[in-house]
């Protein structure tokens, strides 16, 4: 595809045209902190609406934005998720439409998510996954119940690093802490991701269990489009609505609930094959080890959690089987893996050049280079070979650099506006397979030194206009290897924060053969479902949500040290209080 090519397509996809909102035909469906969703039942489509502070207003109604998500999805996260993945469609709507919506649902809304509001235009349009997407005609008689059930679950992290390990929880369990200490939660869950992503049945489902019994924002279940199960809900809400569901089961309802979501989290639904990914198994060799980079919190503070955790006995179990491959599980866990350096190294970069990093240069620059040169993406998951997705060109591993970012750093850091960017844009590039792991990075003749040179010199604002053309390309090299770590890490918080919605309609058992075997999750004899499987909450991620990555981290070991201090204290407090009491009996 040609530079012009891409502008006619991106022009194309950002300036659809006008649609007709209907506000009594919408229906609130729910929102996390970046979006509010609403549905159309009468197509069985949803609709993504961006919202922000009433003073955060896109000077183009949210155009280039909404034209950046199509583009990510469809060069992207389609090469690694396939046909879980949807490719959105962009609508756009008068602001009076808009207004009139934001009043109709504002009483729908959480109080806490209120002072957000939807201020643009453009938005994104997908099917409704709450209900089947087959993409086939099934003969509405081999279906024994009329209702559509669907589970939608956020698995959160379920891949860590041997090198990131220094605690013996995971991240989801430790920030179970900090939710609790700011009143977000009255107790934690005992849900794990690395339970979830094992691979080993009854581990799944037993953490599935966990899920039911603290639903937190992590599980919603759905009936025929509307939320009958969820953080607000009840134990006894749940029981109806499982002795709903599972009215033919022949063992416990709940039982039959976890067998029915690990079958569908754990099946190979996609349809295209992509090759097999190997596995991460060692650190990049350019990247320096934990121990030589600052963490965000002291040492002492981290020395102290990891004790308090150990006393209390809270240990998450990071070992599990391989999952079977083009899983919905195995498909995210790859795109998890793509966190591949120390995330004290990621908040060591963006802190470095937060000032001039913007979501332009991550996403804006890198369209416009991969048309260029006709690569897809700097994001190869699958390592030496094309994908065969219908809709995903040729992929290749070759890192893409931006001239334009080479000029930026030209003149913010050396005061030399004349300076050449061949520095990035001449730079031998190769494919590089660091044990497996999906990354592409720069030949550099010496990483540690490399390295030594960038760590020597982190305030590049300090240097001066004579300093050696030598430094000067050596920093550039390694200016433009952090942006492709930047990008990969934004694409791993994506897989992290992602949503699987799990749809189910109970099947006659005598119709098993009339419907698609590959769709058929079979319980037993008298229980079988006709089932599909995608997932959203898949927006390319701002360059500056990383600060919050960072100021969630440090509340979260801050929370560890203060809840389970305070337990302590108060375990020792009671003990001595009640030896008091019986000396004096």
């Amino acid at each position: 595809m040609t530079a012009e090519n891409l502008n006619e397509e991106l022009s194309f996809e950002a300036n659809p045209s006008l649609a007709t909102l209907i506000v009594e035909d919408v229906l609130y469906k729910g929102e996390g902190n970046a979006h509010i969703v609403v549905a159309l039942p009468h197509e069985r489509k949803v609709i993504r609406f961006r919202k922000s502070l009433p003073d955060e207003v896109s000077p183009d109604g949210g155009e280039t934005r909404a034209q950046r998500e199509v583009w990510y999805a469809r060069n992207v996260v389609s090469c690694f998720l396939g046909s879980y993945a949807h490719i959105p469609e962009i609508v756009r709507f008068q602001a009076a439409d808009i207004a009139k919506l934001s009043d109709a649902i504002r009483p729908h809304r959480p109080e806490k998510r209120r002072h957000k509001v939807i201020t643009d235009t453009c938005s994104t349009k997908f099917p409704d996954y709450t209900f089947l997407d087959l993409r086939l005609e099934i003969d509405q008689t081999v279906f024994r119940d009329r209702s559509t059930f669907c589970v939608e679950i956020k698995p959160k992290q379920g891949y860590l690093r041997e090198t990131e390990r220094r605690f013996p929880a995971c991240p989801y369990c430790l920030n179970q802490y900090a939710k609790l200490r700011k009143g977000d939660i009255a107790v934690r869950s005992n849900y794990c991701p690395f339970e979830l992503f094992s691979g080993v049945e009854a581990r799944m489902k037993t953490t599935v269990k966990e899920l039911l019994r603290s639903p937190q924002n992590n599980l919603r279940i759905f009936k025929d489009g509307t939320v009958i199960y969820n953080q607000e809900s009840s134990s006894n809400d749940l029981e109806d609505v499982l002795n709903k569901w599972f009215r033919n089961a022949t063992t416990t309802r709940v039982d039959e609930f976890c067998s029915l979501v690990c079958s569908a989290l754990t099946r190979p639904f996609v349809q295209e094959q992509l090759e097999e990914s190997s596995v991460a198994r060692g650190p990049c060799n350019f990247c320096p080890s934990a121990n030589q980079l600052p963490f965000c919190v002291e040492p002492d503070a981290i020395a102290r959690a990891e004790r308090c955790l150990r006393l209390a006995g809270k240990n998450c179990n990071f070992d599990g089987n391989e999952l079977p491959r083009n899983s919905v599980l195995e498909r995210i866990r790859n795109m998890q893996r793509l966190s591949y350096v120390n995330t004290n190294y990621i908040y060591g970069i963006y802190s470095d050049y937060a000032s001039l990093l913007n979501d332009d240069m991550i996403y804006s620059d890198l369209m416009k280079l991969q048309s260029e040169t006709h690569a897809s993406t700097i994001f190869d998951p699958l390592p030496g070979k094309p994908t065969k997705a219908k809709d995903i060109k040729g992929k290749n591993s070759e890192t893409l650099f931006e001239s334009t970012v080479a000029k930026e750093y030209d003149g913010n850091f050396n005061g030399n506006h004349n300076a050449s960017s061949e520095c990035i844009l001449s730079t031998n590039v190769k494919k590089i397979d660091i044990n497996g792991d999906f990354v592409s990075q720069t030949e550099i003749n010496d990483n540690l030194d490399s390295c030594r040179l960038f760590y020597g010199n982190t305030s590049l604002h300090n240097q001066k206009p004579n300093d050696h053309d030598d430094e000067q390309k050596a920093n550039m090299q390694i200016i433009a290897q952090h942006l492709s770590t930047l990008r990969n890490y934004l694409l791993f918080a994506i897989a992290r924060d992602c949503s699987i919605l799990m749809t189910f309609r109970e099947l006659h058992p005598e119709n098993l053969s009339k419907v698609p075997v590959e769709n058929t999750i079979k319980l037993s004899e008298q229980l079988s479902f006709l089932s599909s499987v995608r997932v959203s909450d898949l927006d390319p991620k701002s360059i500056h949500s990383i600060e919050k990555h960072r100021q969630r981290d440090v509340a979260i070991f801050d929370s560890v040290i203060s809840s389970l201090e305070n337990i302590f204290f108060k375990s020792i407090d009671d003990r001595q209080r009640n030896g008091t009491n019986n000396s004096m009996v």
